[in-house]
């Protein structure tokens, strides 16, 4: 270990080097001035005070070192007084400013450094640096030109050119930048990636195509880049190279399911049913792990759900995989869901049923047969089955209580509910299935809120987001309590805009997010929202109209209010 004395003369030799070289750049500068300048212009005895010039700057160095930034500035302050065109004076007092993040004394003399020495290519970085810190993106961008100017060879220099134009929006700009990038440095993946990205959102295709190429070259992932690579064939209107790049993948890697599943996507958005039902069969007689199948089946239903495209050959699908495995539960299960999602419950119900006769311990199978009872109105069957299923598969206690717990909230027993549910969620067995504990914990939290226990409410809501970030219906409801009761509106505005953003056409979202501006006292926007919430499809209650009332009435419109509170006691007599 060094001992301290050897540390303090090793610290002022650093001082000692630093003041020679500041005093060599004074030297340099007075001979630039003498040969320059005439005598009336050039400044009044150099030689008498560069001595004590250096000797400030030595000491505004070693303040700045030991973190007194304030010192550091004082001393560079008197030299710059010396010698006012030192574009090493500015720099320093500008990095003594940056460290007591005083950004605008920082950038003023980086720029005064900038304009005495502009070939400096560390002022340069530094001062883009500070730009980009105060969001100048376009400053930092042009500053990481003259930087790239000065050192052409150097890709990461133009690269970081290329993320200041994109995070000033200039795609344009960007994606120059980064084609400049990947050609100074061909093996740049991260200048690639940038350029192919840009080039997809900007939609320029056969751009991509090469770019997709090159990245495959350089050894990219062949999963992720070869489907892209279809995709952008599609996009660019070579269908059969598409298919042909697809088809490669999927003999490359048989047990990759993916680029199956993509090869089927391709033949369904361009409508060629015949070829997805040809390729769909040649899958399955090449005999797929019963897991992959199973995992396909429910993709496929779920997409069904949200894009009219999926509902036939996801049915196709899974009719091909029931007929080729007649005994698997899993399957008459998926089918059952299938049907539900499509509001057939009877013949959901039959199809739930005939996958617990194949396997008792299907679960999930039944959980889908009590909810699909209990929503067709069959209550009393439904706990009659949680009672069977209860006996059957005495393990899943906690599942079948979370379970009673959502039942006996719909069934208008909420504080039945709420002890159920309670002793679910403070179970000391830890939950394997996150998925379980959150609904759970979202039934407690309704429950609270219907019994009126607000607070209980809040904290349970607050849990469900902590466990779930994304999760919409506790972001919403968690922000509809806080502005009912009128506290942490900031913290209610961030939730329901968020919930918003997730599901910008849910007409109950949009109503709590405008019910929170107007909390906040922002009227006009609450009109707005409200009027977009009650335009919504599917959206006739009385709360959302009595909202839509009160913005009114704080912007003076009567006539309308009164319209909006005739609309929700005729909701209300419904």
């Amino acid at each position: 270990m060094t001992d301290k004395p050897a540390r303090i003369a090793a610290f002022w030799r650093l001082i000692l080097l630093l003041a020679l070289l500041f005093s060599a750049g004074l030297r340099v500068a007075t001979a630039k001035a003498a040969v320059t300048q005439d005598a009336a212009t050039t400044p009044v005895a150099a030689s008498d005070s560069a001595p004590d010039a250096k000797s400030e700057f030595a000491q505004g160095l070693f303040l700045d070192m030991k973190g007194d930034y304030w010192g550091a500035i004082d001393s560079f302050r008197k030299v710059m007084a010396q010698r006012p065109a030192e574009a090493a004076v500015k720099y320093s007092i500008s990095k003594s400013y940056y460290r007591l993040a005083v950004l605008d004394s920082a950038r003023v003399y980086g720029e005064a450094a900038i304009k005495l020495d502009p070939s400096n290519k560390h002022y340069l970085r530094y001062l883009a640096g500070i730009a980009h810190e105060m969001r100048d993106y376009n400053r930092a961008a042009e500053l990481f030109g003259q930087d790239s100017l000065l050192e052409p060879e150097r890709s990461e220099i133009i690269y970081l050119q290329g993320i200041e134009f994109l995070a000033a929006n200039r795609p344009e700009q960007a994606l120059e930048a980064f084609r400049k990038s990947a050609q100074v440095d061909p093996y740049n993946e991260a200048a690639l990636s940038q350029r192919l990205t840009l080039e997809i959102a900007l939609k320029r295709y056969p751009e991509a195509i090469e770019t997709v190429r090159q990245l495959l070259k350089l050894g990219g992932d062949v999963r992720k880049f070869g489907v892209t690579l279809a995709e952008l064939y599609t996009k660019a209107g070579q269908e059969e190279l598409a298919i042909q790049t697809l088809r490669e993948l999927g003999e490359s890697d048989r047990d990759n399911i993916a680029y199956r599943i993509a090869l089927f996507d391709h033949y369904i958005r361009a409508g060629r049913t015949d070829d997805f039902h040809r390729e769909l069969l040649a899958f399955l007689d090449s005999e797929p792990l019963p897991e992959q199948l199973h995992d396909f089946a429910r993709l496929y239903i779920s997409r069904s759900g949200k894009d009219s495209l999926y509902v036939g050959p996801a049915l196709a699908l899974i009719d091909e995989l029931v007929a080729k495995r007649p005994r698997d539960s899993q399957l008459f299960m998926l089918k059952g869901m299938y049907s539900m999602l499509h509001e057939r419950p009877q013949e959901g119900i039959e199809l739930l049923s005939k996958a617990i006769q194949l396997d008792s311990g299907n679960t999930t199978a039944w959980e889908y047969l009590i909810t699909a009872r209990f929503e067709s109105g069959e209550k009393r069957k439904a706990f009659e089955l949680l009672a069977q299923a209860r006996r059957k598969l005495p393990a899943q206690r906690l599942r079948w209580s979370a379970i009673e717990g959502y039942l006996l909230l719909h069934s208008h027993a909420p504080k039945r509910a709420a002890a159920v549910l309670e002793a679910v969620v403070r179970a000391k067995k830890p939950f394997r299935d996150q998925t379980l504990l959150i609904q759970a914990n979202t039934n407690l939290a309704m429950a609270y809120d219907l019994i009126g226990m607000k607070k209980r409410s809040r904290q349970v809501y607050e849990r469900v987001v902590e466990l779930d970030p994304h999760n919409t219906l506790a972001m919403n409801n968690l922000a509809y309590l806080l502005a009912e009761e009128g506290i942490r509106l900031r913290e209610a505005l961030r939730l329901a805009s968020n919930a918003v953003m997730l599901e910008p056409d849910n007409g109950v979202y949009l109503d709590t997010l405008g019910w929170v501006h107007y909390k906040l006292g922002n009227y006009e926007l609450a009109r707005q929202l409200l009027e977009k919430a009650v335009a919504t499809i599917g959206i006739d209650e009385a709360e959302v109209y009595q909202h839509l009332a009160e913005a009114y009435r704080k912007l003076g419109y009567e006539a309308k209010a009164k319209e909006m509170l005739e609309k929700a006691k005729s909701v209300n007599k419904h």
